[in-house]
């Protein structure tokens, strides 16, 4: 597989969950994130270059926030070393600076970055 990444990702050893906008539930757990995307371990199969609204919840306050809210596209989906689940990596396509700035505060409080 292809690295088109331009950030190294860093593995979330915190609970950092994401919601769909559209009804509220769990989409998975995020794995590893950056400003530029995201892997997420989920039992839903996504289907390839889907887009899907989603609030990824932050392991604390930043900024007098707690979530971010961002477009994500499957980029790629396989199956998980555990059949129920799958790993799923998504790009974000409309996350704002401001947003991009606020994930990467997280990940620099959390020592996530390289």
């Amino acid at each position: 597989m292809k690295k088109h990444r331009r950030r190294p990702r860093k593995n979330t050893p915190h609970l950092v969950k994401v919601l769909d906008v559209s009804n509220g539930k769990p989409l998975g757990r995020v794995v590893d994130i950056t400003a530029d995307g995201m892997m997420l371990v989920s039992e839903n199969n996504f289907e390839i270059g889907s887009t899907i609204s989603v609030r990824v919840i932050l392991p604390v306050m930043v900024q007098a926030r707690t979530d971010v809210h961002v477009e994500a596209k499957a980029v790629w989906c396989k199956r998980d070393s555990n059949p129920q689940y799958y790993k799923v990596g998504f790009q974000f396509t409309n996350l704002s600076g401001d947003d991009g700035f606020l994930l990467e505060d997280v990940m620099q409080k959390f020592n996530l970055v390289g």
